[in-house]
């Protein structure tokens, strides 16, 4: 028995072709083993026939990949012929090295043609770019793929503080647990694509949800689930796997359809503050429990805060930001905890209430949940702590 020198298959002495890649591999007149691409035997030089297809080595590729949480795991299998490797390598460098994973296997003829990922052009209908693809063969939609038709500056601006500020606030979800969920999603996209990196941590995402006024306080429960799906996470960083890019292609197809609507969570109107005034049995307890814990603000003089917009700000600062509580809470429980800490406090409870609701004059600094809780915007942060600087200054 001998080596086809097509294919490399052993061959019965008792055949004339081999029995895979049916190339003639002895002549049939003086029973020698031909030489591979001669065009006769070169024993008693009987011309061999040259119509036979010649057989076309292919490159085969695998990746498989593994997520914890039994969320997510991918396995690929790809075949190349060498020239087709040049024409789609541009698509598929993001995707999966094209690093050879095993021994090259010939195959008789093209099967079948490579299916290009979702919205790229297809090359054309050329044998050589060709390729055999097996049933397990997948393409997913890349990062880049998708952001050469949907350019994240489009949906997503800088700040100039590192974090994104969306260009529109409908994502078409059709309740408020959607739209938080594929704000997430697309947030995701876009950092990656403008920033060139993951997103940093949980934190920066509830950050974003706050300042783009999606957050409440069931917001960190609808990024996890999202998370677990569509994110690769890294020592607490996000960046999207295969089926996110595939989602976000989904999501922002829709956001392109005018005649599709979400859920209207921006346009409704704030509730009455009295009933986010009452506070209950526990949240004293609470309350309680607050006002021994130290603040910065401990040594500061509350009597120059002259205004109840500015009363207010302090009180959510020192639960949401300074003693890290929570992150968003009941007018009622601000001001209460508020006069019991700072005893010199002289707004009223129901100034207090009103500049936390004036949408006209504070919007800038306060922002309102779904469940009535309020929470300090970033500038309104920046403006608290400025007082603490100064305070600081005039002690020391």
């Amino acid at each position: 028995m001998s080596n086809c020198p097509y294919c490399d298959v052993l061959v019965d002495e008792a055949y004339n072709f081999c029995i895979s890649c049916e190339q003639q591999v002895k002549c049939q007149v003086c029973g020698s083993y031909l030489i591979k691409d001669k065009s006769k035997c070169l024993k008693c030089g009987t011309s061999i026939n040259t119509s036979q297809i010649t057989a076309t080595p292919l490159n085969n590729f695998s990746l498989e990949e593994e997520q914890s949480e039994s969320n997510y795991s991918r396995k690929l299998n790809l075949s190349f012929t060498a020239t087709a490797i040049d024409k789609v390598a541009s698509v598929l460098s993001d995707y999966v090295p094209l690093t050879p994973s095993k021994k090259t296997k010939p195959v008789a003829q093209p099967q079948q043609q490579l299916a290009l990922p979702f919205l790229q052009t297809p090359v054309e209908n050329n044998p050589s770019t060709q390729s055999e693809i097996t049933d397990e063969d997948i393409v997913e939609t890349t990062g880049k793929n998708v952001s050469d038709n949907h350019s994240a500056s489009d949906y997503f601006e800088k700040d100039g503080q590192g974090i994104l500020i969306s260009t529109t606030p409908d994502y078409k979800g059709k309740n408020k647990k959607l739209q938080q969920q594929r704000f997430s999603l697309l947030y995701v996209w876009a950092y990656n694509i403008l920033y060139e990196e993951p997103v940093p941590s949980k934190e920066h995402l509830n950050q974003a949800a706050k300042k783009n006024g999606v957050y409440d306080t069931n917001y960190s429960t609808n990024l996890n689930h999202i998370a677990n799906l569509s994110f690769i996470k890294s020592d607490d960083t996000f960046k999207l796997n295969p089926g996110g890019r595939s989602e976000v292609l989904k999501v922002l197809s829709e956001m392109q359809d005018s005649d599709l609507s979400g859920f209207e969570y921006w346009g409704k109107t704030r509730k009455n503050t009295n009933r986010g005034s009452r506070i209950t049995k526990e949240d004293s307890q609470k309350i309680e429990e607050w006002v021994q814990m130290p603040s910065r603000f401990d040594s500061f003089d509350v009597r120059t805060l002259d205004t109840a917009y500015k009363c207010a700000l302090l009180a959510l600062y020192d639960i949401t930001k300074e003693l890290k509580i929570q992150d968003a809470v009941k007018p009622g429980v601000a001001y209460n905890y508020l006069i019991k800490r700072y005893k010199t406090i002289s707004v009223t409870k129901e100034n207090f209430s009103k500049a936390l609701s004036n949408t006209k004059e504070y919007s800038k600094y306060f922002s309102r949940t779904s469940e009535g809780q309020y929470y300090l915007s970033p500038e309104a942060e920046s403006l608290v702590e400025g007082w603490s600087n100064l305070n600081n200054e005039q002690n020391s």
